[in-house]
């Protein structure tokens, strides 16, 4: 009986947590539009086939740089192409980069900064020499230099901006395991006899998440603008495929005669780095008020 009591009462000590935890990012205005902000863009990306009133794709050369109409709501580019369809569907290519990128950085580096912040010795001096020399290049460049090396296909383009990017998340990660690594309950893991791995999995890794997904999140924004820069420049997706940093490239052509073009891009890019951004900063004041002391030199 008392254990069913007491199962009871863990039950809905947990459960007040999570009240809690919710209202608190309820009452975080930036979280709340971020968020919101995101769904938007998920639903968007989600529902293109549905929401476009065209082809992104389908030319109409006798109806080139058109001005905005019923029919087209932000005009047409230089081949005939819906604008506003291709914004729809370039929507799909930044969201993905913007997973796939934080997926592998945050997989990567937090495994990364785990081992390198407790093993300590000749295995944390190698790993922050080799985040050290990657820190030590802009990550665009970086990113740029490898998309180049293997090709601007969309794969290469997320493994390349993950790469760039995957250094940021294990210093954050190395750093809050140094904090971590001397607390009674890791000393305690030890004596119990739990390996290195399992005290890694267990207890570190847990315990040093809330500022890495953090870190994450506001890279996720960076992400969407390396891969809108890399397709500025010709070496992201490549068209006919809509993206948002080729419409922009497409439009600069026309960038006197029928500036909606670009403008409408960049106005997609800039929303979704700003929620983005947003989405981090509640992220961090509400799992971690002391974040941004700790880690502002970082970001």
């Amino acid at each position: 009986m008392s254990a069913t009591v007491d199962d009871i009462e863990i039950r809905e000590e947990a459960a007040q947590r999570r009240r809690a935890a919710i209202r608190r990012y309820a009452k975080h205005p930036g979280f709340v539009i971020g968020a919101c902000g995101i769904l938007v863009l998920l639903v968007v990306a989600l529902l293109a086939p549905w929401l476009a009133p065209h082809s992104p794709t389908r030319t109409d050369l006798m109806n080139t740089l058109a001005p905005p109409s019923a029919s087209h709501w932000l005009g047409t580019d230089q081949f005939g192409r819906d604008v506003l369809s291709r914004l729809i569907y370039g929507a799909q290519v930044s969201l993905q980069v913007g997973f796939f990128v934080v997926l592998i950085s945050l997989s990567a580096g937090t495994i990364l900064g785990a081992v390198a912040g407790y093993a300590g010795g000749w295995v944390e001096r190698a790993l922050v020499a080799a985040i050290d020399i990657l820190l030590a290049f802009p990550s665009f460049l970086l990113a740029l230099a490898l998309v180049a090396a293997r090709g601007n296909t969309l794969d290469s383009i997320i493994v390349a901006v993950a790469i760039a990017y995957t250094p940021r998340v294990a210093a954050v990660m190395r750093s809050v395991v140094l904090t971590i690594r001397p607390r009674p309950f890791i000393e305690a893991s030890r004596a119990i006899g739990l390996s290195p791995w399992k005290i890694i999995l267990r207890h570190i890794i847990p315990n040093a998440l809330p500022p890495v997904i953090v870190v994450a999140t506001v890279s996720a924004a960076t992400a969407i603008l390396a891969e809108a820069g890399l397709s500025f420049l010709g070496l992201g997706v490549q068209p006919p495929t809509p993206t948002w940093g080729n419409v922009i490239a497409e439009g600069q052509t026309s960038i006197t005669t029928n500036p909606l073009i670009s403008l409408s891009a960049g106005l997609c890019i800039a929303f979704t780095v700003i929620v983005l951004n947003l989405l981090g900063d509640g992220l961090r004041d509400t799992l971690d008020p002391q974040m941004r002391r700790n880690t502002g030199k970082l970001l």
